[in-house]
């Protein structure tokens, strides 16, 4: 069994919602509430869920960028939240993310060279024409030539833009790539390309990539496991063979229901759910999605599900399987 790179364990992040006409009181959002996942060295760990589930909160959170009101994370067995600000600059080298907007984490003042080599001017100290040199190997590897040396960000295409931010991501050797709804913003085609040379990177590098999206088929196809999130809070975790031929939680079940099937000929009923997510700043009492479960029993509205291993590597948080063990 390889030891998990990543571990967070009991997660929670808490945000103050100022309100009032100078901002006091408020109410506090539960972004994150309890979480705990793990991420082994080498795989690919999958997280998806609606949008406002926390999961781009969860991926600030692993790198510190946000400091969490709660719980644990250790990366390579090191408490991150126990490092000082150098300390944790250093880890960061170990550490790099990819946002779902290339443009928007490019400066627009910069030309391909100073993009790439904007985290090696930053780390590392070495000549320029040797920096030159690897930025040219970067740009390389992620399949494009040394012309895009010259360009800015406003020259790009989508697809263009996305791998040079992806050869500034690998500009230090991180250990860690955190994707975070990296293909959203493409094209099809483009997000294929991207998905394609992302499994080639990790199978070169030995990268360890923990993937955030919306996307199902995406996730399916890069991930080694999945993780779904409801409300700050993860339902069901299994491998990713297993979540799609047997999801066990409602959500789940209902998530995968409304994916497009290939096959024309292939029936699915589609689960719909009633009602709309809850706030975050005020999540119903026990499990936070009976309010729309299909299976709710009155055990849900009171008492909050703990994480069971209900197979080999498949966990969920449900009552259902407390009630039928």
């Amino acid at each position: 069994m390889v030891e998990p790179l990543i571990k967070v364990q009991d997660l929670s992040m808490q945000f103050l919602r100022k309100a009032g006409l100078f901002g006091r009181g408020g109410q506090r959002v539960r972004a994150l509430n309890g979480l705990s996942l793990h991420v082994r060295a080498g795989e690919t760990l999958g997280v998806v869920g609606e949008s406002g589930c926390g999961k781009s909160t969860l991926a600030r959170c692993v790198l510190r960028l946000l400091q969490p009101t709660a719980g644990s994370i250790r990366f390579d067995d090191v408490d991150l939240l126990a490092l000082n600000d150098e300390d944790m600059r250093r880890m960061r080298r170990r550490m790099q993310l990819v946002l779902q907007n290339p443009f928007s984490s490019l400066n627009p003042r910069m030309n391909g060279f100073e993009l790439v080599a904007e985290p090696l001017r930053a780390h590392r100290s070495m000549p320029r024409k040797e920096m030159r040199d690897l930025v040219v190997d970067l740009l390389t590897e992620v399949g494009l030539s040394a012309e895009f040396l010259s360009r800015h960000p406003h020259q790009l295409s989508g697809g263009q833009a996305q791998r040079i931010a992806l050869a500034r991501a690998l500009a230090l050797n991180p250990d860690l790539i955190i994707l975070d709804e990296p293909t959203s913003a493409l094209d099809v085609s483009v997000q294929a390309q991207i998905i394609n040379l992302l499994v080639r990177l990790q199978r070169q590098r030995g990268l360890t990539y923990l993937f955030i999206t919306h996307d199902l088929s995406v996730v399916q196809h890069i991930s080694d496991r999945i993780a779904v999130m409801y409300l700050g809070k993860i339902v069901e975790e299994t491998s990713s063979e297993d979540i799609f031929a047997n999801p066990r939680h409602p959500y789940t079940q209902a998530l995968l229901s409304s994916t497009p099937s290939p096959d024309p000929a292939a029936k699915r009923q589609r689960i719909i759910l009633p009602g709309t997510v809850p706030s975050a700043a005020n999540p119903p009492p026990g499990c936070a999605f009976h309010t729309r479960c299909p299976q709710v029993m009155e055990m849900c509205r009171a008492r909050i599900p703990h994480s069971r291993l209900i197979a080999e590597g498949h966990r969920v948080s449900c009552h259902l399987y407390e009630a039928s063990a």
